[in-house]
């Protein structure tokens, strides 16, 4: 089963309800003939306390995930997952301008691949969206190809003082406990030196994404391309030390979820330009 398919359609009953007709290959269709003749209306949000976890994976873990056609990132063997999670303030269209302030503010959290440079830079492959809000759910599944995102049964993500709590529950696969403390101590993990020179060189590559590749729900061979901007401020990235990490999807790649490198941006303006589809060769 395609992994961006609704889950827990248990959990609330909207969920129930909603998923044949957000799901129904007859509407998604009919959404992307009228997408081609009609203005992509742009979004915009002011985003806060990312957290950015990332490993190094066997690269012969995860072929199964991804179509033939995409070309991730590899090197001697491995490539890089990232789970960044992050709380929105009024996400929404950028014509409400200072009406946006009234619109709602989801938290979320991306769980990611990314694309080889050889096909295209600043580039990430979506292997998960997942949200707090019912709205968010169902408004984008209707809205776009990009953004399939999934209910979380339970989602917090806050920053008390020093410290920021994430815990995520989607189903049994996709879970997430951590807790991050600020660090002073900008240190490259050893397992990472192969990868890039630098802290600085490692955390520009990883947050500094301007596409996302995500697979239709409905057809997985084929995928949309979302164009975001995040006028990042590479000053402002802040180190931490993992106090506590947990998260099931490593075990069945065989990963210890401890060789976690990890960092936070406390803010950045978030936009999403454009939306597409791809036609990639396979």
């Amino acid at each position: 089963m395609n992994r961006h398919h609704i889950k827990n359609k248990e959990a609330h009953w909207l969920l129930k309800w909603l998923s044949p007709i957000v799901q129904s290959s007859f509407l998604l269709r009919l959404r992307r003939v009228m997408m081609k003749f009609l203005p992509f209306m742009q979004l915009q949000s002011q985003v806060e306390n990312i957290v950015y976890l990332s490993w190094l994976v066997d690269i012969d873990q995860v072929r199964e995930r991804y179509p033939d056609s995409v070309q991730l990132f590899e090197k001697q063997g491995k490539t890089i997952f990232t789970i960044l999670t992050y709380q929105h303030y009024h996400f929404s269209f950028s014509f409400l301008k200072t009406l946006r302030k009234r619109m709602p503010s989801p938290k979320q959290s991306n769980w990611r691949f990314y694309i080889s440079p050889d096909q295209q830079e600043k580039t990430a492959f979506f292997d998960q969206v997942i949200v707090d809000q019912m709205m968010y759910v169902m408004s984008g599944r209707l809205a776009s190809d990009a953004m399939p995102a999934q209910y979380a049964i339970q989602f917090l993500h806050q920053k008390i003082q020093q410290h920021i709590q994430t815990d995520i529950q989607l189903d049994a696969e996709y879970q997430l406990q951590s807790l991050v403390q600020i660090s002073h101590h900008k240190s490259l993990p050893l397992a990472w030196e192969s990868f890039f020179s630098s802290w600085d060189e490692a955390i520009r590559y990883l947050v500094d994404q301007e596409h996302a590749w995500v697979q239709w729900v409905d057809q997985p061979q084929k995928l949309s391309q979302g164009d975001i901007e995040m006028p990042f401020d590479f000053d402002q990235i802040q180190a931490v030390d993992v106090l506590n990490i947990h998260c099931p999807l490593f075990k069945e790649w065989g990963v210890n979820e401890q060789d976690v490198f990890a960092f936070i941006v406390p803010q950045v303006d978030f936009h999403v330009r454009n939306e597409r589809p791809l036609s990639l060769d396979c």
